[in-house]
């Protein structure tokens, strides 16, 4: 498939994902105002962190290695068959792990136990997004673009109706569930179009040695960005809360949010046709010219979008929010500059990912959550709440000169054998 076909197909399918991301924002923002957006922030962050952890967080390893074997039926059968059983098990187990910590997570993140069967419950719709991770690697590895977009496009019109159903109904709580069921809606679509594939019949639940450690490389790297980046967003909005109250940190949370939408945008793109196209290239050269023409053109992109949000940024935040949040324009500035860094920081790191390098993963995830923690942290300290938005900017650029001189060291030290091994 083209660039260009697989470029509209996802571009489409993004398209009413972040629209249906903003209509839930939107519902949320009417229903529960600042204060309930910030109330709801530690839920959205388990909820990201189980969307990724599921199953192993093994999403980008599928995506991986079914691009390279999907030549070889020999080899791409039994890992797939390899990568149901750990997504299977690892779920069970880290349902178990929920289960039993549930009410002291309570405890720690909302200072009661109130919450304590919304947790299990998260604990138990991680099963779901385990096997949709499985079934996207899958389809994404095989380059199957317009599967994938259709996946997209019929769970969000699924999940859309059943979260407003939830968050209208059932208020707080409601908004809890309807956020978590969005992404559980697209296993339905997820799993028809799994079942067409040819060679569907042929996945069974089975273990081998040599596949299993090669996803643990990427289940190492997912814990360790769920254990750094979420966490530390989870400590500042604690810090927020601390010093200004939930009006403020709902306020950071709704920014936030937005900006998880449109920079999920591109970071779907880039796991669903740039990866794999990266995993298979094994000339330096060439993916030294691949990562950097991304680089610059994802950038591009992003920096026209941020434009025209900055612009007519008042209309933006009166459509997506509510009449109570108003953000001023100085936030909105270093929260676009910040994003822009950051989708050019994930263009590089998806080459860290793409070839399986865990240790370098590690290290730049130790690296990023580092920056934001620290400067974030000083900033609050010597100039109240409001500086978080700079230190989220100045984090982000620090982060991405430090993937950027890693691309250059990349092109001009390593070497072909060491880019094979």
């Amino acid at each position: 498939m083209s660039w260009w076909k697989a470029s509209v197909a996802t571009a489409v399918a993004q398209a009413f994902r972040m629209l249906g991301g903003l209509i839930i924002i939107k519902i949320i923002a009417i229903y529960l105002g600042p204060e309930g957006f910030g109330r709801l922030g530690h839920f959205m962050s388990m909820i990201a962190i189980l969307g990724v952890l599921a199953g192993g967080g093994i999403l980008n390893g599928i995506v991986k290695y079914v691009a390279e074997y999907k030549g070889a039926p020999d080899r791409l059968h039994p890992f797939l068959s390899n990568a149901l059983a750990y997504t299977l098990i690892f779920s069970t187990l880290l349902f178990i792990a929920i289960t039993l910590s549930a009410k002291q997570l309570s405890l720690i993140l909302f200072g009661g136990d109130e919450f304590t069967q919304l947790i299990i419950f998260l604990g138990l719709i991680q099963y779901f997004y385990g096997r949709v991770s499985f079934c996207n690697g899958t389809i994404n590895g095989l380059r199957e673009t317009t599967k994938f977009a259709k996946i997209i496009i019929f769970g969000t019109l699924i999940g859309l109706p059943t979260s407003y159903f939830l968050i209208i109904t059932y208020g707080f709580s409601g908004a809890v569930l309807g956020l978590a069921a969005v992404n559980a809606c697209l296993l339905l679509p997820a799993m028809y179009e799994l079942q067409k594939l040819e060679f569907f019949k042929k996945i069974k639940f089975s273990i081998n040695k040599q596949d299993t450690i090669r996803l643990s490389k990427f289940s190492a790297m997912q814990m360790f960005s769920l254990a750094t980046l979420p966490l530390a967003e989870m400590y500042i909005r604690s810090l927020i809360i601390h010093n200004a109250g939930w009006h403020e940190a709902g306020l950071w949370q709704g920014l936030m949010r937005l900006s998880s939408v449109y920079v999920g945008f591109f970071t779907t793109f880039l796991a669903a046709y740039y990866m794999p196209t990266l995993s298979e290239i094994l000339d330096k050269n060439q993916i030294f010219k691949y990562v950097a023409k991304y680089v610059v053109t994802i950038g591009s992109i992003f920096i026209l979008i941020a434009v025209m949000v900055y612009t007519f940024r008042e209309f933006v935040f009166s459509v997506i929010f509510s009449k109570e949040f108003i953000i001023p324009a100085e936030y909105v500035r270093y929260q676009l500059t910040g994003d822009l860094f950051k989708i050019m920081s994930y263009v590089i790191g998806f080459l860290i990912v793409a070839k399986a390098k865990t240790k370098l993963y590690i290290m730049a995830e130790l690296a990023q959550t580092a920056f934001y923690l620290g400067v974030a942290t000083w900033l609050i300290k010597v100039g109240g709440v409001s500086k978080v938005f700079p230190a989220y900017a100045i984090s982000n650029f620090m982060y991405f000169c430090i993937c950027l001189f890693g691309l250059l060291w990349f092109k001009n030290t390593i070497s072909q054998n060491k880019l094979a091994s």
